[in-house]
């Protein structure tokens, strides 16, 4: 009795324990609907500026926490500050060329999802994506350029195989491929994500609106309803 009694105890508090964190940390639902208002104000060019004062500043001196990681291209053009209205401290950025995703960008993500408890990240394609374009190409790249494009290369192919645009085909198969790479990734993230810490979402970005187009997210798991379907943690 004393020892089922303890079991129940020792569930109740693990479960009492992630309804504080979440408390502390925003879902990732809310962070969305904040990206999504954010991206609002850029394509109409009506900026709030959140979070960009010297207090700000001063605020962030000793700790960070971001509410949302961006895997996005390093194009010029696409920075996600700006098309999501945000300020320092509000993203963890994690840029590269054609938004994909070798060790060191997951690295960087397993960080920020891991050790900063980051709920949301979007994965985003833009656009006329160079990379994309030059995966798409036939030409022979230079320096480090063939290992980066290899990455994309399984976009492209499965593009060409769908009507309409190749470019814009492959550009969105490109961000769902590496979303899909993501909640998929062992031992850290798909644990996250199956746990529900973790939510992954694609977005493709256009240059000529500013909109931010979100791609159909999966259905993932949280650990609240893991803990409402089971009260009592058993041993």
């Amino acid at each position: 009795m004393r020892s089922a009694m303890i079991r129940t105890l020792i569930g109740a508090a693990l479960c009492g324990a992630v309804a504080t964190a979440q408390d502390a940390v925003p879902s990732a639902a809310a962070v969305l609907r904040e990206l999504k208002a954010g991206n609002d104000h850029h394509t109409a060019k009506r900026y709030q500026h959140p979070h960009q004062t010297a207090a700000r500043q001063r605020e962030l001196t000793a700790t960070q926490h971001p509410h949302a990681i961006v895997l996005s291209c390093a194009d010029s053009r696409v920075t996600p500050e700006i098309i999501l209205d945000q300020g320092l401290g509000d993203l963890f950025d994690v840029r590269v060329a054609g938004n994909v995703a070798s060790d060191i960008e997951l690295a960087s993500i397993e960080y920020a999802a891991s050790h900063l408890h980051t709920p949301l990240l979007i994965v985003m394609g833009h656009q006329r994506c160079g990379a994309v374009t030059a995966a798409a190409e036939s030409g022979e790249a230079e320096g480090h350029l063939p290992s980066l494009l290899a990455l994309i290369r399984p976009a492209v192919e499965r593009a060409k195989a769908q009507p309409g645009d190749l470019i814009d085909n492959a550009v969105r198969l490109n961000v769902e491929n590496v979303v899909r790479q993501v909640r998929g990734s062992t031992p850290v993230l798909a644990a996250l994500v199956d746990g529900g810490a973790l939510t992954v979402v694609g977005a493709v970005y256009s240059l000529d609106t500013g909109k931010v187009a979100w791609l159909p997210d999966g259905q993932t798991k949280t650990i609240a309803r893991l803990c409402a379907r089971s009260p009592a943690i058993t041993y």
